[in-house]
């Protein structure tokens, strides 16, 4: 029996020349009889896009996207990924950021998982209480009893009205668990989409306004939060790990690979 069609996606721009190579390479491997690799250029020039023709075993694509935000660019490549699997038929979208370098096995892993919505594991750094920390990427709801217990030390802004406001990071001791959980965002660089998902949904941004928050979002909050509404459960399969290659933050190692200092 043949296996599942699957499509990765992969966004990018000029900004990513300094890992793609190494990314593709590892795309170009994957431990899986039945994936084509589509690559979205939202490059302001074409040059980076000049430089990709060169690749093999690629579809690539431009996105006309001048002028736009680098969110705007991103939500449009993320798009026109779901519009091409669409079109070709595919069974599943593995959306994978061209920073992320993935296990071989990962599209057999999620593939296998038989969920409508879930994501493989990796870490970011974002700033906390002043420090920079390097956190599991993937967010969990708090539940009632996380939320009474947080609202007799801290106060919280007329947005917040219930433990469906609030979400915290996947801690490392679920990260290290190699256990399938479910998420309210799963990480949005290494996730699965069955063809269930993208029938309906697109990526955005949600109209902070509307919801009189004064703060910015991002395409993948805006796409969980559309796919819970849905009644889409989602997940993370935290056995399945990836490199993250972010610019600045990684060393070489002796073979002059890229390495995040945890791994």
């Amino acid at each position: 029996m043949e296996k599942p069609r699957v499509l990765i996606g992969c966004p990018t721009y000029t900004g990513m020349k300094y890992c793609i190579e190494r990314v593709l390479n590892r795309l170009r491997e994957l431990d899986y009889p039945n994936y084509d690799i589509l690559v979205a250029e939202n490059s302001e020039d074409d040059d980076f896009f000049e430089e990709l023709k060169k690749e093999d075993r690629i579809i690539l694509t431009k996105i006309d996207a001048k002028g736009k935000k680098p969110m705007a660019k991103l939500i449009m490549s993320r798009n026109k990924i779901i519009e091409y699997a669409l079109e070709n038929e595919y069974d599943y979208v593995l959306m994978s950021d061209s920073d992320i370098v993935p296990p071989k096995d990962i599209i057999e892993e999620l593939v296998n998982c038989e969920k409508d919505i879930v994501s493989a594991l990796y870490y970011n750094y974002y700033v906390s209480s002043g420090k920079t920390k390097v956190l599991p990427v993937g967010w969990i709801r708090i539940t009632e009893e996380e939320f009474e217990e947080m609202k007799q030390q801290a106060k919280f802004p007329d947005s917040v009205k219930s433990h469906k406001d609030l979400r915290r990071h996947v801690t490392w001791d679920e990260a290290r668990s190699n256990e399938l959980i479910e998420v309210l965002i799963p990480a949005a660089g290494c996730m699965l989409l069955s063809r269930k998902v993208f029938e309906k949904i697109r990526y955005n941004l949600l109209d902070m306004k509307k919801l009189k928050v004064n703060a910015e979002t991002s395409e993948d909050v805006y796409f969980s939060l559309k796919a819970e509404e849905l009644g889409f459960k989602q997940y993370c399969y935290t056995k399945v790990k990836c490199d993250h290659l972010v610019s600045g933050k990684f060393k070489k190692d002796s073979d002059g690979r890229l390495r995040h200092p945890l791994y």
